[in-house]
């Protein structure tokens, strides 16, 4: 397996399709990290390919190849951050803007997951990210380090405090 490092030597040099594996491999990571920010689906996939292209057109400035994968996080932290101030600009009212923000009634199942992704939502941002690398994508822990360009044991504790801020979150939510 090609290490990421000599992927973005190859695309320096020209090579598209190492910028294609480069894509394949971290796509998932700035869908995450976009829709983290946005709360979108069909947004978080507009400004993916956004980043994906600003990343292809500025990886001259990248100082270090091997930390492609926080590079590319930081720069879908910052877009979807500008595409997200765009909108509530955007919003006509106060009125709108809480109709917006208010989510949908549901029941059931549906109830809880809902209560779960609220609480995922109600995570610091560096927590939320590792918690939805690790149980929505299904990464492990040394891939999660990996595409995020932290280490092994920061991964770790920030999933275990993720999961205990997150049990506080739900016990609150049930009484």
């Amino acid at each position: 397996m090609t290490s990421t490092a000599e992927l973005v030597k190859s695309v320096m040099c020209g090579e598209r399709a190492a910028f294609a594996e480069l894509v394949r491999r971290y796509e998932r990571l700035v869908l995450t990290t976009v829709w983290s920010v946005v709360k979108d689906y069909h947004l978080a996939q507009d400004v993916t390919q956004d980043v994906f292209l600003a990343a292809y057109e500025n990886l001259q400035s990248l100082r270090s190849p091997a930390l492609f994968g926080p590079w590319v996080a930081r720069i879908a932290e910052r877009r979807a951050a500008l595409v997200l101030r765009r909108r509530q600009i955007d919003a006509c009212s106060l009125d709108t803007v809480s109709e917006i923000a208010t989510p949908p009634v549901v029941e059931g199942d549906e109830a809880e997951l809902h209560d779960v992704l609220a609480a995922i939502q109600g995570l610091p941002q560096h927590e939320r990210a590792v918690v939805l690398l690790r149980y929505v994508d299904g990464h492990s822990v040394r891939v999660i380090a990996e595409l995020t360009g932290r280490p092994v044991g920061t991964v770790t504790k920030q999933l275990s405090r993720a999961l205990e801020r997150l049990q506080k979150i739900l016990r609150k939510v049930e009484v």
